[in-house]
């Protein structure tokens, strides 16, 4: 179907095309995007992305979204709902003095609320640079019978954050120090004295950003997943919430990140989110209260299956993880008989794909996955399928046709249901910095 829209085009020519860049404009642009999450929320589709200074996995990379009120016909102005704190957002990847958000994913409360969690780094360069991180600090701390986290002076001395942005020192006591809003501003007494999740002064300036300087106490260097809400269908959003202590364990080790795409609110009304650690074991959370609290299975705290990963329900309840193989093949899979709280490992399905994301959504009986076909990162396509039931519960999926999506660089994508007659892709069409939309009749594809 040639109805391809181009949503967000880079305007540097160091990250895209030259011939390319002519399309960027005040509504679509910006120096460079990766990443797309795409959801539908009452009337208004909902097209997320990583908004960046670099074409990079890191440097200074906020969140941003454009919505549309038609199905994706025309949309509204790019509008940036996440800045990072930054102390240097040269437009270049040998900068990383800035705190970044990376990979996107998005699903609908039960209560109708836009749930978004998105990783967040303060200064590094996440798991590019690992030596950076911070592998021996402790991120959170149990007192009074909750999570809070904790903060490091350059001497190693702890620090706890509780209510109200209020610092503790290692002895419980408060401090004259005070965390003054999400983006880790630091007071000593009225005194701005820095943030904390930057190092060292301010520097360069090319993303025309608000920029600051470090502070002396500091969060650990690591990976924090935060959770964005919109009530109102997108139009405007909370703050960044930190979410990250309400399932961290120590054994995933300074990286449980988030696999961008959707996540899946269960028949039952859970919402279920895919996480993964350190490119290997994936990890499911679940919230039971619209997003409020998150949990995860201390029994089986991962997923049986590996790295980037999407879910489906069937229609008889059991749900199907789809992950991100090694290299060309099969792709992994795994199943849940009981919402997302176990799960085992299955058979790889017959889909076959690169090492790369991929999205995958279901409508009654239907499967729709949208991947690149080819061994490369090439050739987008949406492969169908049906769950395939044995003695009649769900094992699985037959997959049986496939439709082009483009010819040529095909990386991350983002599938979504628009109506009873429509299903929306969001995707890469370019290894940096060009996202395109198409819609597809549901009746052609199955």
């Amino acid at each position: 179907m040639d109805n391809e829209k181009l949503i967000f085009c880079g305007n540097n020519e160091r990250f895209l095309k030259k011939e390319l860049i002519d399309q960027s404009n005040e509504s679509n642009g910006g120096t460079a995007f990766r990443i797309p999450s795409l959801i539908k929320s009452g009337n208004t589709l909902i097209a997320a992305i990583d908004k960046q200074s670099c074409g990079a996995d890191w440097g200074f990379i906020e969140v941003a979204i454009r919505t549309s009120e038609d199905d994706g016909e025309t949309w509204s102005d790019i509008q940036t709902i996440a800045i990072p704190p930054a102390r240097e957002t040269r437009l270049t990847d040998d900068c990383y003095a800035s705190a970044f958000f990376i990979d996107p994913c998005m699903a609908i409360a039960p209560n109708g609320d836009v749930i978004m969690i998105v990783d967040f780094y303060p200064e590094c360069k996440g798991l590019h640079k690992r030596s950076i991180l911070d592998k021996k600090k402790v991120p959170y701390s149990m007192y009074n019978n909750k999570m809070y986290p904790v903060i490091y002076d350059r001497d190693g001395k702890f620090y706890l954050v509780v209510e109200d942005g209020v610092v503790l020192d290692n002895h419980y006591k408060e401090t004259d120090y005070r965390v003054a809003d999400w983006k880790g501003s630091l007071y000593k007494g009225e005194e701005y004295v820095g943030n904390i999740f930057l190092n060292g002064k301010t520097g360069k300036n090319e993303a025309d950003a608000v920029t600051t300087f470090g502070a002396p106490l500091k969060a650990p260097k690591r990976n924090y997943v935060y959770l964005l809400r919109s009530t109102d269908n997108g139009k405007t959003w909370s703050d960044p919430v930190d979410i990250t202590g309400d399932f961290l364990i120590k054994k995933d080790g300074t990286f449980v990140g988030v696999a961008p795409g959707v996540g899946l609110t269960t028949q039952d009304g859970r919402i279920i989110m895919p996480l993964y650690v350190d490119r290997k074991e994936t990890v499911s959370i679940y919230s039971i209260d619209n997003g409020e609290t998150w949990h995860r299975m201390t029994q089986q705290p991962y997923s049986c299956n590996i790295d980037e990963w999407q879910a489906v329900q069937a229609p008889d309840g059991v749900i199907l993880g789809l992950g991100r193989q090694k290299r060309y093949g099969k792709t992994p899979l795994s199943i849940s008989h009981d919402d997302g709280k176990h799960w085992f490992k299955a058979k790889p399905t017959n889909l076959y794909a690169p090492k790369c994301q991929k999205s995958v959504i279901s409508i009654g009986e239907y499967v729709f996955c949208s991947h690149a076909s080819e061994k490369k990162r090439e050739n987008g396509v949406i492969t169908v399928g049906k769950f395939k039931k044995v003695k009649g519960q769900t094992v699985g999926i037959d997959w049986y046709s496939e439709v082009e999506i483009n010819k040529g660089f095909f990386a991350y994508s983002c599938l979504t249901q628009l109506d009873d007659e429509y299903i929306g892709v969001l995707y890469e069409a370019e290894p940096s910095s060009y996202i395109c939309f198409k819609k597809y009749r549901i009746s052609d594809l199955i």
